[in-house]
C-alpha cells in the first residue's frame, strides 16, 4: 500500500507538469496560426490590387503575373504552416472561430478582384443570361449571337431573341464579346446552367461587367463554404483533429480558383462532397438510423453532381462496390442506378441538343463534342504517350519533341492507317489512341481502389479510395487545368501519402504558359528550339510534375517496404 501510495504521489506532479507543457504548446500554436492567417489576409488583399491590373484585352506584357505567383507561393508556404499548427491546438470553438474567420476574410478580399488570367466566367454570365430568359444555352454558339442582327426577320425566334438581349444589355454585350473559342457551343452541363440561370436573376439590370462577375463569383462562394462545412462532417465522422479543415479552407489554389477567377467547380465540388459524405454516413455510421434512404441521397447528389460537371461519374464503381460488401448487392445496385439515372435525366438536355446550323460559312461546333477529342492542356502522363504516337510533323506546338522516343517510321505505321480509316488527322488519331489507352488505364485504377477499399471496410479506406480516384482521373487526363485538381482538395486530410499535398502549390505553374507567351510569343526560350507556350509544354510541365511523380514513387515504395519485408521473412518473398 505504501509503495504503491508513494508512485502515485510521484507520477501526479509528473502528470501535471506534461498536461502543462501541452497546454502551453496548444496556445503557442494556436497564436502562430492566428498570426499566420493575418499574414495571408495581407497577402490576399495584396493579389486583390495586384489583379486590377490584369484588364481584359489589354497590357499583357505589362501584367505583374510574376508577382501575382509569388504572393500565392508565400500564401502556400503559410497555409502548409497553418495544417501543422492547427493539428496541434485544442478542438474548440476558439479553434473554429481561428479557421473559420480568416477562411471568409480570404474570400471577401479576392471576391471584388479582377479575374487574373481566366475568363470562363463571361461565357457563365452568358449562359446563364440566355436561360434565364427562356433560351436553349447548348443550341447556339456565342459567335453565332454576336453575327446576328436582331432586325432580321427571318432570325430563328430564340436567335433573335438573344440578339435583343445581347442589344438591350450593354454588359451582356460585352459579356458575349469577351467569350473565346466563340465557334463553340457551351460544354457546361444542365445543373450548372440552373445555377447560372440563378445567378442572373439576382443581377440588377444596369450592372456592369463587374457587378455581374463579382454577383455571380459571390453565388459560387455559397457552395464553397458548403463544401467547408461537409469537410468539417467528414472529418468528425473520421474522428480526425478538425483543423484538417484547413486543407480545403484555405487553400490558395481553392481561393484563386474560386473566389478570384469564378470557375463553375465551386458547384460540382460542393455535390461531390456532398454525395460522399451521405454514403459515408449510410455505409460506415452505426448511429444512421434510416442507411437506405441517406445512401439514396448520395446516390442523388452524385447525380447533381454530374450534371453540373461530369468528373462525377468516375465515382460510381467506388459507391456500388463499397455498398456491395457492406449492405449486400441489391442495395449496391440500387445506389448505382440512382446514380446513373439522375444524372442522365441532368444531362439530357446538353446530350440531345445539336447545334443550330449558321448562316454563315463558319458552322458552330459541339463544345463538348471538341473538348473530349482535342482538348489538351497542362498534361505530363498524357503528353508522354501521345507524343510518343504522333508522327513528326502533327506535334501541337513543335514539329521537334525531345521526349519522343518511338521512331517515326513506327508511329506512321500505327497511326496514319487509322488516321485513315477515321477520316482524321494524324494529330487527333493519335489523341484518341492515348485518350482510350488513359481511359482503360483509370478504369483499372478505379476498379482497384474500389476493389480495396470493400475489402478493408473502413470509412478512412473509403475516403482515401475517393480521393485517389478523383487524384488519378486528373493525373491522367489529358487537360489538367490546375481548377480540376479542386474535385478532389475536399478528401486531401484523408490521403496518406505527403506528396499529395504538393500538388496544389505546384498547379499554379500553369499560369507561367501565359508569362512565356506573352513574352516569348515566337523566339526560343532559355537557349532551346521553342518558343513561349511549347516552351510551356515541353520543358515546364517537366519541372512541374516529374519530380513529383519521383517523390510520389519513392514515399510509395518505402510505405510498402514493410510488407515486402515482411513477406520476405515467412519465405513468400
Amino acid at each position: 500500500m505504501g509503495t504503491t501510495t508513494t508512485h502515485d504521489t510521484v507520477a501526479a506532479p509528473a502528470m501535471g507538469a506534461a498536461n502543462l507543457t501541452q497546454s502551453r504548446d496548444a496556445d503557442v500554436s494556436f497564436r502562430g496560426l492566428v498570426a499566420l492567417g493575418g499574414a495571408s489576409v495581407v497577402l490576399y488583399a495584396a493579389v486583390a490590387v495586384l489583379s486590377h491590373r490584369f484588364v481584359f484585352g489589354e497590357g499583357f506584357t505589362e501584367r505583374p503575373l510574376l508577382a501575382v505567383l509569388a504572393l500565392f507561393a508565400a500564401c502556400f508556404a503559410l497555409y502548409t504552416a497553418a495544417i501543422a499548427l492547427g493539428v496541434k491546438c485544442r478542438a474548440d470553438r476558439r479553434l473554429a472561430a481561428a479557421i473559420i474567420v480568416p477562411a471568409i476574410v480570404f474570400r471577401l478580399a479576392l471576391l471584388t478582384s479582377e479575374p487574373i488570367q481566366e475568363i470562363d466566367v463571361y461565357r457563365y454570365l452568358w449562359d446563364g443570361a440566355a436561360a434565364a430568359h427562356g433560351v436553349n444555352p447548348f443550341r447556339y454558339a456565342p459567335e453565332q449571337v454576336r453575327a446576328a442582327d436582331a432586325d432580321d426577320g427571318e432570325l430563328p425566334a430564340d436567335l433573335r431573341h438573344l440578339a435583343e438581349l445581347r442589344d438591350r444589355s450593354a454588359s451582356l454585350g460585352e459579356a458575349l464579346q469577351r467569350i473565346h473559342f466563340g465557334e463553340l457551343t457551351t460544354v457546361y452541363p444542365p445543373v450548372s446552367q440552373v445555377v447560372f440561370a440563378m445567378a442572373e436573376w439576382t443581377i440588377p439590370a444596369g450592372a456592369s461587367v463587374f457587378q455581374r462577375v463579382t454577383i455571380f463569383k459571390a453565388v459560387l462562394l455559397l457552395f464553397d463554404g458548403a463544401t467547408i462545412y461537409l469537410v468539417w462532417l467528414l472529418l468528425r465522422m473520421a474522428g480526425r483533429h478538425p483543423a484538417w479543415v484547413i486543407a480545403y479552407a484555405w487553400c490558395p489554389l481553392v481561393l484563386k480558383e474560386f473566389a478570384n477567377s469564378g470557375h463553375l467547380d465551386a458547384i460540382a465540388v460542393c455535390f461531390t462532397t456532398a454525395a460522399v459524405w451521405l454514403t459515408a454516413k449510410s455505409l460506415f455510421d452505426s448511429r444512421c438510423r434510416r442507411p437506405a434512404l441517406w445512401g439514396a441521397a448520395g446516390a442523388v447528389f452524385l447525380g447533381l453532381a454530374v450534371g453540373a460537371k461530369l468528373y462525377g461519374v468516375v465515382l460510381v464503381p467506388l459507391l456500388v462496390g463499397v455498398a456491395f460488401v457492406q449492405v449486400g448487392w441489391r442495395h449496391a445496385v440500387k445506389l448505382g442506378l440512382i446514380a446513373l439515372a439522375v444524372s442522365g435525366v441532368l444531362l439530357a438536355p446538353m446530350l440531345l441538343t445539336e447545334p443550330a446550323a449558321a448562316s454563315s460559312p463558319q458552322s458552330p461546333q459541339a463544345g463538348l463534342a471538341v473538348f473530349m477529342t482535342r482538348w489538351e492542356m497542362n498534361d505530363f502522363l498524357f503528353m508522354l504517350l501521345v507524343e510518343n504516337l504522333r508522327p513528326s510533323g502533327a506535334s501541337a506546338g513543335s514539329s521537334e519533341v525531345w521526349f519522343a522516343v518511338v521512331p517515326d517510321a513506327w508511329r506512321k505505321a500505327l497511326i496514319e492507317p487509322l488516321a485513315s480509316r477515321l477520316a482524321v488527322d494524324a494529330g487527333m488519331a493519335a489523341f484518341l489512341v492515348t485518350r482510350a489507352f488513359t481511359s482503360v488505364a483509370f478504369l483499372a485504377v478505379a476498379l482497384g481502389l474500389a476493389w480495396r477499399a470493400s475489402r478493408r471496410r473502413r470509412l478512412d479506406s473509403f475516403l482515401e479510395a475517393a480521393f485517389l480516384t478523383l487524384a488519378w482521373f486528373w493525373l491522367l487526363s489529358p487537360t489538367q487545368n490546375p481548377w480540376y485538381w479542386t474535385w478532389a482538395l475536399p478528401l486531401l486530410p484523408f490521403a496518406r501519402g505527403r506528396a499529395w499535398w504538393a500538388v496544389s502549390g505546384i498547379a499554379f505553374a500553369y499560369y507561367l504558359r501565359f508569362w512565356l507567351a506573352y513574352h516569348y510569343p515566337e523566339g526560343p526560350v532559355g537557349g532551346t528550339s521553342y518558343g513561349g507556350q511549347a516552351f510551356f509544354d515541353y520543358v515546364v510541365t517537366w519541372i512541374e510534375f516529374a519530380p513529383w511523380f519521383a517523390c510520389l514513387c519513392v514515399a510509395a515504395w518505402r510505405r510498402d517496404a514493410p510488407a515486402r519485408d515482411a513477406s520476405g521473412a515467412d519465405g513468400r518473398g
